[in-house]
């Protein structure tokens, strides 16, 4: 990825070189550069995110094993949980997948430049905001495992009775 990244820089450069003006070349290319950076550093975030998310619902998956183990009906979370570890994968899919694009900035003339470059921020806020509604979506269906296992009584009252199954294979 690195050398796709570079390869772009010096197409970039060469296209600038048509451009006059020495500080619209600089600052073409400092903004190609920063829209780079702004894409890793959010992807990262991204990342970052759904590995807090993924950690909620292990949490969640193992309360209501918890459950389970004490004869609770569970059939609505283990649905909510599926479905949220579906909405993840799609969410991590599509974060990895905007971790792999590169912008570059594709310029035309001149007198154009401000067009050119506010169309590649422009397109990398469109990605960057359907990434960002994936992972709402994951959080959401996290959510809702929770919420539907909070709705079993006493569940966070439940004890798994491991000192019973031990003396039960011991006799």
């Amino acid at each position: 990825m690195k050398n796709q990244i570079e390869a772009r820089r010096e197409e970039l450069k060469q296209k600038l070189a048509t451009i006059r003006d020495e500080r619209k070349k600089q600052t073409t290319e400092r903004i190609g550069a920063e829209l780079q950076k702004l894409n890793e550093r959010i992807t990262a975030h991204f990342s970052n995110v759904l590995e807090k998310i993924e950690n909620a619902l292990e949490r969640v998956n193992s309360r209501a094993d918890k459950a389970e183990a004490n004869n609770r009906d569970v059939r609505a979370v283990r649905t909510a949980i599926s479905e949220a570890e579906t909405a993840i994968t799609d969410a991590r899919t599509a974060a990895s997948a905007q971790a792999g694009k590169v912008y570059t900035l594709e310029v035309t003339t001149e007198d154009a430049l401000r067009v050119d470059v506010g169309r590649a921020r422009q397109t990398l806020h469109t990605d960057l905001s359907a990434v960002r509604e994936k992972v709402k979506a994951a959080h959401e269906a996290v959510r809702k495992a929770a919420v539907s296992l909070a709705q079993i009584p006493k569940v966070d009252e439940l004890e798994v009775e491991a000192s019973a199954e031990a003396s039960a294979t011991t006799e």
